[in-house]
């Protein structure tokens, strides 16, 4: 292998787990996995980290997996990062063109999307992304490249997104304690519609929903830009504690329970069946319905998705969802999920399993892995132009995309 061939590494720290994707970079920019690595998440709660030691091992963990099997090292990773304190908003911004022929440049770009961050960003959040939706030339829109182009005034509507630059940093402090260190901080989402949306679902309009263990990730796409992101508090996680508090089982015993009798397709359990499993504090096994258990995971399934459909109602995008929706991350596997979704949503609902890059295994074509695999889409030369600035923020390095970031390079 040459020193001179490039590599990436896309982190996906989540609550449940962490996964890490090593690939090099061919001359003709595609992307060859060489290394590949899961861990089971700690120190995290609803993507946040909590403890700072046990984060920073679950990390290491998946990292050593990856650069065991790769022979490569993980030194600068591109990770996303999650949870409540991430917000978003779109915003417009004008500037009068300058310059020979009144020609739109790369400046004048630049300059329009700066003007477009409504206002200065609080001390306490960080600056993600500033993602363009759509270009105007003298009020003349439907523009998604205006260089070359001449005329007097310049528009630019973008979605801007932040986070808490302390829970920001705490996710970076983890990282560097795992002997690693980020090149770019990313939403999870942006990630998620590199690795599984098609080149129509994003131009026709889609809901992309990642139910997480601890999270749930929505993104609005149309006309090929983020319209609307959010992220809800709840994910795989809470259909566990719902289990384990329910049939007062161990949230091991409730987890394992989820993976293999678990259904919000209640009408489809038959009434006699029974399941076995091991209760907290009590010698041998007990048996409980499994009807009475799915409808445990029914109630939860309901309440998240009708959270998402009133937060994608409230969007005002709803109409322009033309393909529907797709659902990924590790709770869209609950078997019922998709049917309950549709109905729920009242839209197609597809699963969203990431693209197949050549060195990721088959066991990785499942949408836990489709955040991961988008991150290294992400951290392709290509995708570069992102810039980074050293956070204000102690002697660690936080590096995050401080600037431009498109959909769709």
């Amino acid at each position: 292998m040459s020193k001179k061939q490039k590599t990436v590494c896309g982190l996906d720290v989540g609550t449940d787990k962490v996964c890490c994707l090593i690939a090099l970079v061919r001359p003709d920019n595609r992307l060859q996995v060489a290394g590949y690595g899961y861990a089971q998440s700690a120190g995290l709660k609803k993507g946040v980290v909590v403890n700072l030691e046990e984060a920073a091992a679950s990390i290491r963990k998946a990292a050593r997996e990856a650069e065991l099997k790769s022979s490569l090292s993980a030194d600068w990773v591109t990770v996303g990062i999650s949870g409540e304190h991430v917000q978003s908003y779109n915003s417009h911004g004008a500037i009068d063109i300058t310059g020979k022929h009144r020609e739109v440049t790369s400046d004048h770009m630049t300059q329009v999307i700066q003007a477009a961050q409504a206002s200065a960003t609080p001390p306490e959040r960080e600056l993600l992304h500033v993602l363009p939706q759509e270009f105007y030339l003298d009020n003349r829109g439907g523009i998604r490249d205006p260089i070359g182009l001449t005329g007097q005034q310049l528009d630019a509507d973008v979605h801007v997104v932040t986070c808490d630059s302390a829970m920001a940093q705490n996710l970076v402090n983890a990282v560097n304690k795992a002997e690693m260190r980020v090149r770019k901080v990313v939403l999870p989402q942006l990630a998620d519609t590199h690795s599984v949306l098609t080149q129509d679902e994003k131009e026709l309009g889609v809901a992309l929903i990642d139910i997480g263990g601890g999270t749930s990730d929505i993104a609005l796409i149309t006309q090929d830009a983020m319209r609307y992101a959010h992220a809800l508090p709840v994910g795989g996680a809470h259909f566990t504690r719902d289990l384990s508090i329910g049939l007062r089982a161990p949230l091991e015993e409730a987890e394992r329970l989820k993976k293999e009798y678990g259904s919000v397709y209640v009408e489809q359990v038959a009434d006699a069946e029974v399941i076995e499993f091991t209760g907290i504090s009590t010698r041998g096994t007990r048996d409980i319905s499994r009807r009475f258990a799915c409808g445990l995971l029914r109630d939860r399934a309901e309440e998240l998705l009708e959270l998402i459909n009133e937060k994608i109602t409230r969007s005002g995008f709803r109409h322009q969802l033309v393909s529907g929706a797709v659902l990924t991350g590790g709770g869209s596997m609950l078997h019922g999920m998709l049917p309950l979704a549709a109905q729920i949503l009242e839209m197609p609902v597809r699963l969203g399993l990431p693209q197949s890059l050549p060195g990721l295994p088959e066991e990785w074509m499942h949408p836990i892995f489709a955040t991961a695999v988008g991150l290294i889409m992400l951290a392709r030369p290509d995708n570069a132009g992102i810039r980074m600035q050293t956070a204000k923020t102690g002697a660690t390095p936080l590096f995050v995309n401080r600037f431009l970031s498109w959909v769709g390079s």
